[in-house]
């Protein structure tokens, strides 16, 4: 789904449909009650998979016998004799599709949904045949330096004959690599074993560092709304904007409470910075550099709002790193390590982060987000 809510562009019809819904329900002051607790993969709609697609198994929605509830069966092949896979996409699947869509003239940018810190968590079951017990876990792909997606996965759990077993991984840190695809990696000992996935969510801020990697998927990862950025350049990302604010965004609607860091280099720019909880090119929180000598707080929701400004001497070609601080409704700007900014609102509580430039040129070599 082409979208600037960056972390929207990767999603499934049982999503969007939980979307609609949802939001029918609140107009109408009606109640409303997310199937499985709100979990965003919960296969309760007959037929959905959401787009779990099997390796060496197949995948189907079917309903658990003696349960009443809906979870997607992963069945081994017959001829598996190996670990199998049922995963997700959760971010552009391949630099082949990337590619092709380039090729077309209309690129495809998201950002991934699930990034490293966060803690992903689901609700398996087993009808083993056999007396020994499935073994399953939690596994994500990564693209690594070739553009290759690499499978990597948590603690290992044995779940016995339909007993429901609980699974969390915390994502590790995988050097700025893109997470490509989330679901479980399944071991088991008899061809006619079937693995029931009840449930798949995450949580929780990242912990992620981002700058220039090996490759090309580290900077499809970005949604482009800027005049010129590519992975030519020495800085991991060098700007350029010729009329008016552009955004390069990444992220997603389910951050809340995090802080934004990024080293900035502003050329010749009317403004320059970093913004968080952005749901959009008019939708953010930005803490940005000024042609008129200021550091300002400023909101942007359809028209631009100045919360807390200090004058400040800002130089041109001068690096200095920007830390943006969200904490509820507590919005708080840093530049070089001392706070000068602080401000309260509760119009945006969500979103992502972005790098901000009006009118100018700008680079960066790193940018990290960290929980509070």
């Amino acid at each position: 789904m082409p979208t600037a809510d960056s972390g929207g562009g990767v999603t499934d019809a049982a999503t969007i449909t939980r979307h609609i819904v949802s939001s029918g329900r609140r107009l109408h002051k009606s109640n409303d009650v997310p199937p499985k607790d709100g979990a965003r993969f919960h296969f309760s709609y007959p037929g959905s998979v959401q787009g779990f697609r099997g390796e060496n198994c197949e995948v189907e929605n079917v309903e658990v016998a003696g349960t009443g509830k809906r979870a997607l069966a992963v069945r081994p092949n017959a001829e598996s004799n190996s670990s199998i896979r049922a995963v997700t996409g959760t971010f552009i699947d391949s630099k082949e599709t990337a590619k092709y869509f380039g090729g077309r003239g209309y690129g495809l940018m998201t950002s991934p949904s699930l990034n490293p810190g966060q803690v992903v968590r689901c609700q398996v079951a087993s009808s083993a045949l056999s007396e020994t017990p499935a073994s399953v876990s939690i596994c994500v792909g990564v693209f690594d330096e070739n553009d290759e997606v690499v499978y990597h996965r948590g603690a290992t759990c044995s779940v016995a004959s339909m007993k429901e077993m609980q699974l969390e991984w915390k994502i590790p840190d995988y050097e700025g690599f893109p997470v490509s695809c989330v679901g479980i990696e399944v071991e088991t000992s008899a061809p006619g074993d079937i693995v029931y996935l009840d449930r798949l969510d995450w949580s929780g801020a990242p912990s992620v560092q981002l700058r220039k990697c090996a490759g090309d998927m580290w900077w499809r990862a970005w949604v482009n709304a800027v005049d010129a950025y590519g992975p030519r350049y020495p800085e991991s990302f060098r700007l350029v904007h010729n009329r008016g604010t552009g955004l390069l965004l990444y992220g997603c609607r389910d951050w809340t409470d995090y802080c934004v860091s990024a080293d900035v280099t502003p050329h010749l720019v009317n403004r320059v910075g970093v913004a968080c909880r952005v749901q959009g090119m008019k939708r953010y929180y930005a803490l940005v550099l000024t042609k008129d000598k200021h550091l300002r707080l400023v909101k942007e929701l359809n028209e631009t709002t100045t919360l807390a400004e200090v004058a400040f001497a800002v130089e041109f070609g001068r690096t200095y790193q920007l830390s943006l601080r969200v904490d509820g409704t507590s919005i708080s700007g840093s530049i070089d390590g001392q706070e000068l900014l602080e401000a309260n609102d509760q119009d945006l509580p969500e979103g992502g982060i972005a790098l901000l430039i009006d009118e100018g040129r700008t680079a960066t070599h790193q940018v990290s987000v960290s929980p509070i």
